[in-house]
């Protein structure tokens, strides 16, 4: 199929095509004008060279164009800014003209479009849009997207009778042209008034506000939509880098097909220059010669006049034979110079001829050089294309690649931050002096629980009478008080836990917060007092019983100090902490019942002194039970076994009778009555002896 309408004009349409492709590749001009060439198909390649030379403006009217397919990729014309197309045989536009997202103008009259694409709603920065004289039944919707639409043409399609509602969201429309006379929709007194009556009818029928569009000198064009965007790529380059990376390239490109060129002319003139120098000494050669024949014939010339004198001399003598003799001579030097004549001729035709052969033979390898050098370029640039689309892929690869890399990176060090966290509230916990005081008074408790148990049960094995009502009343009591502080011990973790969300709230810190704040809580709190163990049971029964067991955690830092508790006097606790008089009255008289106490356990006979602690229960036990003085070598805690499974330690107390004698594992099995005493269990408590 012919690139051209009419075959009789042919060579004066190919001519100025040629001439409008010249000037576009050459010409610094934005613009790429290839109307009035009566093309039937677009050459292949021209979208390349819009994108290569940077053109803006794209001219096709005034031709026979049916398709933009020939042209080459519409991703190509994602700079251009005005295109016509006017005055053409569309029927149909392809839904790729999304592409052209710089698009500003787009001019389509006089053509066969019975519809608009889908892909218009891309258009986002399109200013104008004209599709006057066109066969358009109905208006796509996505024309409500053109948020910058200014200018819309749509008169003298016959069949058109409708517009569509989403052309309110146009906020930007400011001219409508259409034959009013012809709609339904709106009605033809509302069609046949201004734009801005138009625009406040459609707003109305879709309950949405009419605003007025901003008249500015231009346009604020926005940035494509990064969702709709078929451009989109790698998140870390921007559109100027990447022009500015296309232009450097372009102008190496430039550059090298500069030197190739300036290379291949230099080198064509030298040839040139070669060829005229060799033909200048040839004709040297061939002048030589012939002012050497033309010597050699007046040589002759010479010779003949003095032949002819002698001749004429002799005449007279004899005039008949001299006459005849004279007249041979004179055919033999006109056959002669004939002779000559037709040598020279000769000699000077081949000669022209040769270097006429010569010459078509040089022309013939400069074209030839041309073409393959048209080839070479055309090669170069279509290598620089694919590595430009393979290197966008790549690049979107390794973005893609970044930002999971990214992704896992952050999943990572949220863990690592709850794993930091945790570790924050332990020893917040550990550290705290009032999770450690109560920590203290429930282990007292407990302790006290599980000497109960164990007297009654080594009562019951020895049938040894106890008034079991005083014994359940001190369990029930001392159960009460284990329920509270277990109580007040959840309040306190949760109040820690609660400040350190409120601290980590308050700012925006690094991504090491919870380990800066683990250092600052391990070097803030007493060395001892991450190591100290479980507080003397006598001694804080003796806290107790003076009413200042809440002095507790005053009394750390004396107590693992080393310092021996005779040498504790009242100012010692005053700048511990303690302010009430009666507080440090209260401690100092418990401190010397301890004393007392453990004084009176080493005199005592029978007794082994031991570097332990000794509890409150083995010396009341020892006081009050005979049976078991006799039979124990050790004042240590002494941990009552489960009556279940008679193997591990008892750790559960139940609730209501206080009785603490099953060990974790057999307190989860279907147990309803304790164990000892046959009441009904309400609910079970765990307890740790350490």
């Amino acid at each position: 199929m012919s690139l051209f309408g009419r075959q009789s004009q042919g060579q004066d349409v190919r001519a100025k095509l040629e001439r409008k492709l010249y000037i576009a590749r050459e010409s610094p001009d934005p613009e790429f004008d290839l109307s009035d060439c009566q093309l039937k198909r677009l050459p292949a390649g021209i979208f390349s060279i819009c994108k290569v030379f940077r053109k803006d403006n794209l001219y096709l009217h005034n031709n026979q164009l049916q398709s933009l397919e020939e042209g080459g990729q519409l991703s190509d014309l994602q700079l251009v800014k005005v295109v016509n197309l006017s005055c053409n045989k569309f029927y149909r536009l392809p839904n790729n003209i999304r592409f052209l997202v710089s698009l500003t103008e787009l001019y389509l009259q006089n053509n066969y479009l019975e519809s608009l694409p889908e892909g218009f709603k891309y258009l986002e920065v399109l200013k104008i849009l004209d599709v006057s004289n066109n066969k358009l039944k109905s208006l796509n919707p996505s024309l409500g997207n053109l948020k910058c639409l200014s200018v819309f043409k749509i008169t003298g399609n016959i069949d058109l009778n409708r517009l569509c509602p989403e052309l309110c969201f146009a906020t930007n429309l400011q001219t409508i042209e259409l034959d009013g006379e012809n709609f339904i929709y709106p009605p033809i007194e509302i069609a046949t008034k201004t734009t801005e009556d138009i625009m406040k009818y459609l707003c109305s029928d879709m309950n949405i506000q009419y605003r007025p569009p901003q008249v500015t000198t231009e346009l604020q064009s926005p940035l494509p939509n990064k969702i709709h965007n078929p451009f989109g790529k790698q998140l870390g380059i921007t559109w100027e880098q990447q022009e500015s990376a296309m232009i450097d390239q372009e102008n190496k490109l430039h550059l090298a097909n500069q030197k190739q060129r300036e290379k291949f002319l230099s080198t064509l003139l030298q040839e040139q220059k070669d060829l005229d120098d060799e033909i200048s000494k040839i004709q040297e050669n061939r002048e030589s010669e012939r002012r050497n024949l033309m010597k050699t014939i007046q040589r002759e010339e010479q010779e003949i006049e003095c032949i002819v004198r002698n001749f004429i001399q002799s005449e007279k003598q004899n005039p008949e034979v001299i006459q005849q003799q004279l007249v041979y001579e004179q055919l033999e030097h006109d056959r002669l110079l004939e002779i000559a004549r037709q040598n020279y001729d000769n000699v000077k035709r081949s000669d022209i001829i040769a270097k006429m052969k010569e010459l078509l033979e040089k022309d013939c390898s400069i074209n030839y050089y041309k073409r393959h050098y048209k080839d070479n370029l055309n090669n170069v640039k279509q290598n620089l294309l694919i590595q430009e689309s393979e290197g966008a892929v790549k690049l979107e690869e390794l973005l893609n690649a970044r930002d999971e890399m990214r992704t896992d990176l952050v999943q990572q060090l949220l863990e690592d931050q709850d794993v930091q966290q945790a570790m924050v509230s332990s020893l917040l916990d550990r550290v705290d002096a009032k999770s450690w005081s109560l920590s203290q008074e429930i282990s007292l408790i407990s302790m006290h629980l599980s000497r109960l148990s164990i007297i009654e049960q080594e009562k019951k094995k020895i049938n040894m009478a106890f008034n079991y009502n005083e014994f359940l009343q001190q369990r029930m009591k001392l159960v009460g008080l284990l329920d509270d502080l277990l109580d007040q011990k959840n309040l306190r973790r949760k109040q820690l836990i609660n400040t350190l969300k409120e601290a980590e709230s308050e700012g925006n810190y690094a991504h090491d917060f919870w380990l800066k704040s683990y250092q600052k809580v391990l070097d803030a709190a007493p060395k001892s007092l991450l190591n100290v163990g479980k507080l003397d049971p006598v001694l804080a029964n003796y806290l107790l019983q003076e009413g200042v067991i809440h002095c507790l955690p005053f009394l750390v830092k004396l107590l693992i100090s080393g310092k021996s508790l005779l040498e504790i006097n009242n100012e010692n606790l005053k700048d511990n902490g303690v302010s009430f008089t009666l507080d440090r009255e209260g401690i100092l008289r418990a401190l010397k019942l301890y004393v007392e106490f453990g004084s009176d356990i080493m005199n005592e006979p029978g007794q082994i002194r031991s570097t332990e602690d000794t509890s409150l229960s083995d010396a009341l036990e020892n006081k009050t039970l005979g049976v078991l003085k006799a039979n124990e070598t050790d004042s240590s805690v002494v941990e009552g076994e489960c009556v279940v499974c008679m193997d591990t330690k008892s750790e559960v107390v139940f609730v209501p009778c206080g009785h603490m004698c099953c060990c974790q594992p057999c307190s989860q099995n279907e147990l309803e009555t304790c164990p000892m005493c046959r009441i009904n269990i309400e609910r079970k408590i765990k307890v740790i002896l350490s």
